[in-house]
């Protein structure tokens, strides 16, 4: 099934919703922008907003997406932060292939980026090198990633990695699953 919508209406769509953002500081994507498969997200904050408001934006931009989605094609916005989850979440919902799903990877700084990005460089890539010649951005430039700020290290990044890795708004689980989830994933944190 081809889709009713493309990668060029979707990005004018997340444009409207990027233009009333405060504490987003990059949003791109990385890699090819296939509606019919996924697209990939590298999404940072602000070093000096608020990680709570951070979030909040990231997830009502998904929100209002959805909601277009929705009234135009009776279709989901979807996010998620690994590729299993694709599977399960395409499993879950009806009529995926309607749908448009978003591979998200959030960052709050440098380290936590280069933390969660070595285990799958190879010999020779630098994370410096993909994001400068891959990173696409909506808002923001890929060189602001290696800004003073945002290189800075938090005592937090590691947490704030687990949230985003298992940060289930907007991946649409049934009601009962994402409060399970969720509340497992919170306790643990906790």
């Amino acid at each position: 099934m081809v889709k009713p919508y493309n990668w060029e209406e979707i990005k004018s769509v997340i444009m409207k919703e990027l233009n009333h953002i405060k504490h987003i500081m990059t949003f791109g994507t990385i890699g090819s922008c296939n509606v019919e498969h996924d697209i990939d997200l590298i999404v940072t904050k602000k070093p000096s907003s608020r990680t709570r408001l951070f979030f909040e934006e990231l997830h009502n931009l998904f929100f209002n997406l959805d909601s277009y989605l929705m009234k135009k094609y009776n279709a989901h916005a979807v996010r998620f932060s690994t590729s299993e989850e694709e599977f399960l979440v395409e499993a879950l919902l009806e009529n995926p292939q309607k749908n448009v799903s978003f591979h998200t990877h959030v960052y709050l700084s440098l380290p936590s980026m280069e933390r969660d990005w070595n285990w799958a460089l190879g010999e020779g890539d630098t994370l410096k090198d993909i994001v400068l010649n891959g990173y696409s951005c909506l808002i923001g430039k890929p060189k602001d990633l290696f800004g003073k700020e945002f290189s800075r290290k938090s005592d937090y990044d590691h947490v704030y990695i687990f949230l985003y890795k298992y940060d289930k708004i907007n991946s649409y689980y049934p009601d009962n699953l994402f409060v399970k989830a969720m509340s497992h994933y919170l306790d643990y944190l906790y």
